[in-house]
């Protein structure tokens, strides 16, 4: 029996109201892993400089490897996808966290960057892809009614905190011990619930076509398209969203020219011809009868379609406004990863107060999820504005904080509310389509996570450039040499940004420069940040409104998947 006409075994009761025995055995390790996979994607961020000690390596070789990683798992999502569709989601599931776990110990042992990189941004980077896929898709199957939507709620809170605490923990764990207790924990986590997910379970359905081959093709199109889209936003904040900062060599000749059009685009539009070159692809194998790797019809479903884009916006909003504030904190006060982690709390709780309810509101049908995506929206631009308008940095470190907190709960709150946006796109999938929607829906949060760290940090940089620019030009105390040397070396190294003002004093007075004049290029760099960090955030704020309109695609009375007979 093909999958079309499989049984789709549910644990929900009969009219889907409450879980039924298996629902623990199911659900508890599914969202242990996804607990442990977000806490893992943000920890490392806190260890930086203890991992280049540890292994003699250079911080940019480290912030490649987290950056390969977010490739590795983006560019194989679509494919993973259907590698469940076709095994087994708990076959594959189970086979990712093996790939995990070896991947986390290599990691934790590893004597050398080289080791560390097919450690982490390739086996891990491979595990979760796999497991993402099918931990959705089998909750999916498995649940159904209102169960199905508390349960895929309560995964996206998981994940929420999981993330929220990595920096915390993370930071505790490096302090007081080492950065490699943290992978240790990944591998007898996930050893665990290997373990559980391996006891006895109904037999799965085979596969729809178990004649037809893989298609191999569609994988490397889709895995180079989304590679380039996302390699495209990772070098963004390096060499600028469209006009380059640096020359770019390959092999020693220069592509791109300092001041001229930036990779970034050259690139991104390359992987948008790839992707569309995977679209015809794809159209001519179901035009064949033979099995796509993702039938792009799905996406003719509009609540499939309008659920899917939303969810891109509620990864690319909050990460971007949360990328810009820990930057803040430690350029201009001077917080450690700890100290952040603490000031980002607000956001943890108001996700976490917030989640529950939405999701027993939705699975009450009290509130659609049109309506819980749309305030979603809402609460995500007003702590954007909250947080544009409230800090400042001469208020002193403990008044600063106290002002972010209520911006950063309000972004919870709206991180709580999109949490219920999972089930609406898991359940508007007929029951043989739900890889292909899984696949495309969780390459969009990828994407939508890198593009809002990447526009971020270009509207940061950009403004900066434009705000210590303008403030240089006016400036009374420098000379006119020295406002062109000041802005030349501010141009070919904008990570000066990235110091505290006692930073940029010091490297200024080691290079022989008056104190008058450092004084006021130290001030005028305390303008500029303050002025980027602030239009950054508003930026996030306006990508937020635009989500709301987005939002507001989605169906009033959600399109609901056929009943399998």
């Amino acid at each position: 029996m093909g999958r079309r006409g499989r049984q789709r075994r549910t644990v929900g009761g009969p009219a889907g109201d409450g879980p039924g025995p298996e629902f623990g055995a199911l659900f508890l390790p599914l969202a242990l892993q996804n607990l442990l996979m977000t806490y893992t994607s943000t920890a490392m961020n806190v260890a930086l400089s203890a991992i280049v000690r540890d292994l003699h390596t250079t911080l940019i070789a480290v912030q490649s490897a987290i950056s390969l990683y977010s490739l590795v798992v983006a560019a194989s999502l679509i494919a993973a996808s259907k590698i469940g569709a076709r095994h087994g989601y708990r076959r594959t599931f189970v086979f990712g966290a093996g790939v995990f776990a070896v991947g986390t110990l290599v990691t934790a042992l590893a004597p050398n960057m080289a080791f560390m990189l097919v450690g982490w941004p390739l086996l891990q980077g491979i595990g979760v892809a796999l497991m993402l896929p099918a931990l959705l898709s089998l909750l999916t199957e498995a649940l159904s009614g209102a169960t199905r939507t508390r349960a895929l709620s309560a995964l996206g809170t998981i994940g929420g905190i999981g993330a929220a605490a990595g920096p915390l923990l993370g930071g505790f764990i490096t302090h007081y011990s080492s950065w490699r207790v943290s992978f240790l924990m990944g591998t007898v986590v996930t050893v665990a619930v290997m373990l559980l997910m391996r006891r006895p379970a109904e037999p799965e359905s085979p596969p729809a076509r178990p004649g037809q081959r893989f298609d191999v093709p569609g994988a490397l199109l889709s895995a180079a398209g989304v590679g380039l889209l996302v390699v495209a936003i990772l070098l963004a904040g390096w060499f600028g969203l469209l006009r380059a900062r640096h020359d770019v060599e390959v092999f020693g000749h220069t592509l791109f020219h300092r001041g001229g059009l930036s990779p970034v685009p050259v690139l991104a539009g390359i992987g948008l011809v790839v992707l569309t070159a995977f679209a015809v692809w794809e159209r001519h194998l179901v035009e064949r009868g033979r099995d796509p790797l993702v039938r792009l019809s799905v996406l003719r479903n509009r609540t499939v379609r309008a659920g899917t884009q939303t969810q891109a916006m509620q990864y690319l909003v909050p990460n971007g406004a949360l990328f810009l504030v820990p930057v803040f904190l430690q350029t201009t006060l001077g917080f450690d990863a700890l100290h952040c982690g603490v000031t980002l709390l607000p956001t943890t709780l108001g996700l976490m107060l917030t989640a529950a309810p939405a999701a027993r509101l939705v699975a009450a049908q009290r509130m659609t999820h049109r309506a819980a995506q749309m305030w979603s929206f809402v609460f995500l631009l007003a702590g954007c504005v909250v947080v544009a308008a409230l800090f400042d940095p001469r208020r002193g470190i403990t008044a600063t904080g106290l002002a972010l907190a209520p911006g950063l709960f309000l972004v919870g709150v709206g991180q709580g509310l999109a949490t219920t946006v999972t089930d609406l796109i898991q359940s508007a999938a007929p029951p043989d389509e739900v890889s292909d929607v899984t696949g495309l829906s969780r390459s969009g949060t990828y994407l939508g996570s890198s593009l809002g760290v990447a526009l971020a940090g270009a509207v940061m940089t950009t403004t900066l450039l434009h705000s210590f620019e303008s403030r240089t030009d006016g400036s009374t105390v420098l000379t006119s040499t020295q406002k062109e040397l000041t802005k030349e070396a501010l141009e070919r190294q904008v990570q000066i940004t990235a110091a505290t003002d006692q930073a940029v004093r010091a490297k200024l007075e080691a290079r022989g420069v008056a104190q008058g004049a450092s004084q006021e290029v130290v001030r005028i760099n305390a303008y500029a940040r303050e002025r980027a960090l602030t239009w950054g955030v508003v930026c996030m704020a306006a990508l937020a409104a635009a989500g709301c309109l987005v939002a507001s695609r989605i169906p009033r009375v959600r399109t609901r998947a056929p009943r399998p007979r």
